[in-house]
């Protein structure tokens, strides 16, 4: 086995993104294996001196590539090319594309595709062939889910063996703890990722009048990006629930993030299948939440399914039954010592130096 390997993703830390979290713990377990990792990837959402100081700090190699250039389109295919490695992974749409474009140019590499949901069936006629043919080009393709699995078109995976391989976590970058800080409310309601219809947050404000009927000193806490966040502000205030959410923005630092773990009581995770395409294909969120003892609600119909073990880390419900939210939420309550426990011990079983090892299978 060559442990040479080139990983192509269309975002990576330190900016956000869960592609980019997924390949970034990928690439560190692979290290920790003895495999020499080269990424190829982009630096969105934060400057020039955290990119510098993010790469500096890693055991393996980081090209980066400016979206801002000229042409960068065509830069990120010759970066790949001048970098190709026996084993190529790929991650994210137009990583896909550029597979597709170094499996002409080198025929003996093994390309890895991993597909997270979204980029499986894109709106747009173009980007759909583009990925389609990208796929089924592919030496193996991995889901991150079996909701991801069933998206794929059948005739790209004719004749491939599709590997169902789980996000997962890095325990020993959480430390023995995160300590507390002081949110508003009790139960705390806790959301982390971009503020986008994806990851559902309107559900839950929309969830929140029959919640506040029950427990009228909830509140909502709202951690990410703020890309939605005056729709849905407007969405609470013409509810009248305005006052029982906090929006938070973009938490710096992961030590930071992982207080707010700590500090609440369920973790909601409502993601919404999007017409354009757009969908939730595991939800690496639920997982770190769930080592913070932190149960989760998420919604069916998603990639979040794979990520709670219904009625043991957390509850499954429709995440438009705004009165099954407000039932799961009681049973959460009711039950918050056992499914503490079992939410902690669901995330351990998804330690990366675990589930790697279904990755390396495939390299050759």
């Amino acid at each position: 086995m060559n442990k040479e390997i080139l990983i192509v993703v269309t975002e990576f830390p330190p900016g956000p993104g869960g592609i980019g979290s997924h390949a970034f713990s990928m690439a560190r377990a692979l290290c920790a294996k003895g495999f020499s990792i080269t990424i190829v990837a982009p630096a969105d959402y934060v400057t020039e001196d955290e990119v510098v100081d993010f790469d500096q700090r890693q055991d393996f190699t980081i090209v980066r590539y400016n979206r801002a250039e000229r042409f960068h389109y065509l830069k990120r295919f010759r970066v790949a090319a001048r970098h190709i490695k026996p084993n190529v992974i790929l991650s994210g749409k137009f990583a896909l594309w550029i597979g597709f474009w170094l499996g002409i140019r080198f025929r003996k590499i093994n390309r890895i595709a991993i597909l997270h949901g979204s980029e499986v069936r894109p709106s747009n006629i173009f980007d759909k062939v583009m990925t389609h043919l990208s796929i089924a080009s592919m030496s193996n393709v991995v889901a991150v889910s079996s909701f991801t699995k069933s998206l794929i078109p059948k005739w790209t995976i004719k004749n491939k063996n599709v590997s169902i391989v789980p996000n997962g976590i890095n325990p020993e970058e959480f430390g023995d703890g995160a300590g507390k800080i002081k949110l508003k409310g009790s139960p705390r309601l806790l959301t982390v990722g971009n503020v986008t219809p994806r990851k559902g947050q309107h559900r839950v404000i929309k969830s929140l009048p029959e919640i506040l009927n029950k427990y009228p000193n909830a509140h909502y806490h709202i951690v990410g990006l703020p890309t939605y966040k005056n729709e849905f502000l407007q969405l609470a205030q013409s509810l009248g629930v305005d006052q029982a959410i906090t929006f938070h923005g973009k938490i710096q630092r992961r030590e930071d993030l992982y207080r707010y773990y700590c500090s609440s009581d369920v973790f909601m995770i409502l993601s919404e299948n999007q017409k354009n395409g757009d969908c939730e294909g595991f939800g690496i969120v639920v997982l770190e939440a769930g080592y913070f003892d932190l149960p989760s609600i998420g919604a069916t119909g998603s990639g979040i399914v794979d990520a709670i073990d219904d009625s043991k880390s957390g509850y499954l419900v429709d995440g438009n039954d705004t009165k099954g939210i407000c039932e799961a939420l009681d049973k959460v309550m009711q039950n918050k010592d056992y499914l503490r426990k079992a939410a902690r011990a669901f995330a351990i079983a998804h330690d990366w130096n675990i589930i790697i090892n279904d990755i390396i299978k495939l390299f050759k």
